[in-house]
């Protein structure tokens, strides 16, 4: 059997209750750094993945592989990381967990700092542990950390390591090396269960530990060419067993998950290419064109250049050896696609998302920071940057660093937003259609995925005053993106069931989409309301002859949180657009406008024109911005006007 012992008393050669009580007082300190989600995985990792670094460094040992094997059990509510790695010592295993004791060589490690051992034995009501080597070999539990660290009133004891058996069975087979297993159990702990992002699979886990955690490695100046290996098994409620082996621990760049994103050097070495055979330069290959994005690595070299104006953001670039990544994309619905279609985590949690990534050897360190954008800021959120720093030291929690290098670190990140956003022209138009980020697979596959879209989505209009004799649309299927929007608009128009609009020109080179004036022909009657016959119609004619307005600009879009994202980065302006037409209003519009719904039958009287279904009002003044006709709105009131109306008073108020 092995010798207990409690790690503060034997750090500290002291049982006195005094320095007890300063130990715990210390303890709850460095648990309040700690407060994010992933944490608890970060340090487990963390801890593994320098472990190996360290059997490679020392020992020297040929045909040593580093590899790191990680269990998700949910039957358990628990986490396992194992390593390969050097493991410990007695000496060191008896005091590591205690605060500020670290054995990791300085400058060689991702973590030093001697607290983050702590957090995982106090922050948690079980921690087990275990260490080979061939000097020595224990297997030891600790329970209620956190239990003793919260109490005030001295009830829980002091906790100390007692035997145990291995949680993680794989640790059997490993030669030399440590394992982890925490247990989510109990008060104050996050999280409490590990379901709480949807991640079910070892894909999914694969990933989110990629990106939020030290698993992925992030190497600015070229590729490690034998990254550490990781295996990842996940234990369902039921028992059963899947997992993903021997993948590489690499952090995941956006442009490795999005398709059709190319780096912004190979289309400048295209353009060189053009120019010294005398070709246009603007007129590059098609595999630069229409793309969801573009992509930088900025050498430290190319950053001191970028910087030189400033001598300290330049000193410290050298200082810490800064490098960095920007990746630019045109549509912030492209984080969403990846979480929710790709990964299927739980909805809007983009694991992947717009923001500044600061990371120190080759770590993630904290939550993402906003790119300080003083114009076009919402081009922040349509941009992952990622700027490492060498031997940077991070505070407790891995959170945040110096002021000075939070600051040069947001300068490089706005250096390649601004210089990224210049080819948005090269990008994709976004029109609040799903992206697609995967490969579109041949013509057939795009047939039959189609196919399915029309049979699950139908597109009907049971109003059977419209589109006489046939009462049938041509369109079968509920629009997917802006181009389905512009046809089934035409077709509304052309059936009558929107009435007066005439376009007098459409583009799609220049700034906006369209032209149109509204028209009152001479058979006044046409445009009046009636709820039957004519549900779009206005209340009371505003002109007693025949009407014709002045020119008013027409956006489409496929839903308005693309036309919204346009006028934030500046591309668009609010004032210059008139009508918006699209298939759905999205989710951002509330918290820029207040929304007059016109297919409440409460008001009518508010609108102007035939075929109007919103009035979209600056949220402070209440003036009208512009005016719209969501699509997917209308045919549902066209098909039950008074089965509608409960949601529009729901959603949009009674009246204005």
């Amino acid at each position: 059997m092995a010798e207990l012992f409690d790690p503060l008393e034997s750090a500290t050669q002291s049982s006195d209750e005094v320095v007890s009580s300063a130990r715990k007082r210390e303890i709850k300190n460095i648990l309040k750094s700690y407060v994010g989600f992933y944490d608890p995985f970060s340090e487990l990792i963390q801890n593994a993945m320098d472990a190996v670094d360290e059997r490679k460094r020392r020992l020297q040992e040929d045909n040593y592989d580093r590899h790191v094997w990680i269990e998700v059990n949910f039957q358990a509510n628990s986490f396992s990381v194992t390593d390969n790695g050097i493991g410990f010592s007695e000496p060191q295993f008896k005091t590591f967990l205690a605060p500020n004791i670290t054995f990791k060589p300085e400058g060689t490690t991702r973590g030093r700092k001697g607290v983050g051992a702590t957090y995982l034995a106090y922050g948690f009501n079980f921690l087990q542990l275990s260490t080979k080597t061939p000097d020595y070999h224990i297997v030891a539990e600790f329970k209620n950390g956190r239990e003793w660290v919260d109490d005030s009133e001295g009830i829980v004891d002091r906790p100390v390591a007692v035997d145990s058996s291995v949680e993680h069975s794989l640790f059997e087979d490993v030669d030399r090396g440590s394992t982890f297993t925490i247990k989510f159990i109990g008060d104050n702990i996050r999280p409490k269960d590990m379901s709480w992002i949807s991640a079910r699979t070892p894909e999914q886990w694969a990933a989110v530990l990629l990106i939020k955690t030290p698993l992925g490695h992030i190497s600015l100046d070229g590729e490690e060419p034998n990254p550490i290996l990781f295996d990842i098994s996940v234990i369902d409620r039921n028992g059963n067993r899947s997992e993903l082996i021997e993948r590489p621990a690499r952090y995941i760049f956006p442009h490795i998950v999005i398709t059709s994103s190319v780096p912004l050097d190979d289309i400048l070495a295209e353009q060189e290419r053009r120019l010294k055979k005398g070709l246009d330069i603007s007129k590059l290959p098609d595999k630069f064109k229409q793309l969801n994005g573009v992509y930088k690595y900025l050498s430290t070299d190319e950053i001191v250049e970028a910087l030189k104006r400033s001598e300290e953001s330049a000193a410290l670039t050298r200082q810490f050896g800064i490098t960095a990544y920007g990746f630019f994309c045109y549509s912030v619905k492209i984080w969403d696609q990846f979480s929710d279609e790709v990964l299927k985590l739980r909805k809007g949690s983009r694991i992947l998302r717009g923001g500044l990534q600061l990371a120190t050897d080759h770590m993630p360190q904290g939550d993402l920071l906003t790119i300080p954008l003083t114009s076009n800021i919402g081009y922040q959120n349509q941009s992952h940057v990622v700027v490492h720093f060498k031997n940077a030291d991070p505070d407790l929690g891995r959170k945040g660093f110096q002021p000075e290098l939070k600051r040069v670190a947001e300068e490089i990140s706005v250096v390649l937003v601004n210089t990224l956003k210049k080819w948005r022209s090269n990008l994709k138009k976004d029109t609040g259609a799903a992206p697609s980020i995967v490969g579109q697979g041949n013509l057939h596959e795009w047939i039959k995925r189609q196919e399915k879209h029309e049979e699950e989505a139908p597109l009907e209009i049971s109003n059977n005053n419209f589109f006489l004799p046939t009462r049938e649309i041509s369109i079968t299927a509920v629009p997917c993106s802006e181009q389905d929007v512009i046809v089934l608009f035409n077709q509304l128009i052309a059936g009558g069931v929107i009435r007066g609009i005439k376009l007098l020109a459409t583009s799609q080179h220049e700034k906006y989409d369209s032209i149109f004036r509204y028209y009152v022909s001479e058979q006044l009657a046409n445009h009046v309301f009636d709820k039957e016959r004519n549900p779009l119609g206005v209340q009371e004619l505003r002109h007693n002859e025949p009407y014709r307005s002045k020119p008013y600009v027409l956006e489409y879009k496929y839903n308005l949180d693309a036309l919204i994202q346009e006028f934030e980065t500046e591309e668009k302006h609010e004032e210059d657009v008139n009508l918006l037409v699209a298939w759905d209003i999205g989710s951002e519009w509330r918290r820029r406008y207040v929304v007059t719904s016109l297919l409440a039958l409460d008001n009518i009287q508010h609108r102007i024109f035939h075929g109007l279904t919103h009035i979209f009002r600056d949220e402070n003044s209440g003036d009208i911005r512009f005016y719209g006709i969501i699509l997917s709105e209308l045919i549902d009131y066209l098909n039950d006007v008074d089965g509608v109306q409960e949601f529009h008073r729901d959603t949009y108020g009674e009246t204005i």
